[in-house]
């Protein structure tokens, strides 16, 4: 699992779980922070994630490949992983920044077609990032989306996985595994309401009582 969050006090808070591959951001993220891009970065990083995933920007390719050096000469040995939207523009991103740095795990994001998922993988994405709650705003079926990109991927042996992003509930995590993500993207509500049940929390403060505690 991967948090998605730009905020160093959730960050510091599950870091040490044993759960989590690493941290999760993008612009919007970072927007709801002052401090810039760079800066916001470099204080992720001191709180050594496995892997931070930072989003490119950029209209054409040109632009998401510009970014793609500017990031990686900004953090020269951070463990990063990239983020780059998938259509025309960002396919062909792809492209340059895996024959520039195939060492970088790319992430496609904004995905919300098994189209979109497949060509990314067959591009040579590590990760895809579909879209389960956006998805489903569109009338979308998120979840037939992941097992169409989940076949063709085991079907074709191409090495990408499927990490589940933008969620609402707890639920859209659970159905999103269960299609076939391999992983998944969680905000930090979320994780903790998956972490902290009323029930769970009662029956422990019950077993701490009656053992003496």
């Amino acid at each position: 699992m991967y948090l998605d969050t730009a905020n160093l006090t959730d960050i510091q808070h599950y870091r040490d779980l044993g759960i989590l591959k690493g941290i999760t951001t993008n612009p919007t993220l970072l927007k709801q922070h002052p401090a810039p891009r760079a800066e916001q970065l470099a204080a992720i990083l001191q709180t050594y994630p496995d892997r931070l995933f930072v989003q490119v920007l950029g209209n054409d390719a040109a632009t998401l490949v510009s970014d793609f050096a500017q990031i990686l000469a900004d953090f020269p040995n951070a463990t990063l992983g990239i983020k780059v939207p998938i259509n025309t523009e960002g396919l062909r991103a792809v492209r340059q920044m895996r024959e520039q740095r195939p060492d970088i795990p790319l992430l496609g994001t904004a995905i919300y077609s098994a189209e979109q998922a497949i060509l990314a993988g067959i591009a040579g994405c590590a990760y895809v990032a579909p879209y389960v709650n956006r998805m489903e705003n569109n009338g979308i079926d998120p979840y037939a989306v992941i097992a169409t990109a989940r076949h063709y991927y085991d079907e074709h042996a191409i090495n990408c996985r499927i990490m589940g992003a933008s969620f609402k509930n707890t639920q859209q995590i659970l159905h999103a595994l269960n299609a076939g993500a391999h992983t998944c993207t969680i905000p930090p509500e979320l994780l903790r309401q998956m972490l902290e049940k009323t029930v769970a929390n009662e029956a422990i403060r019950v077993f701490n009582v009656d053992g003496g505690l």
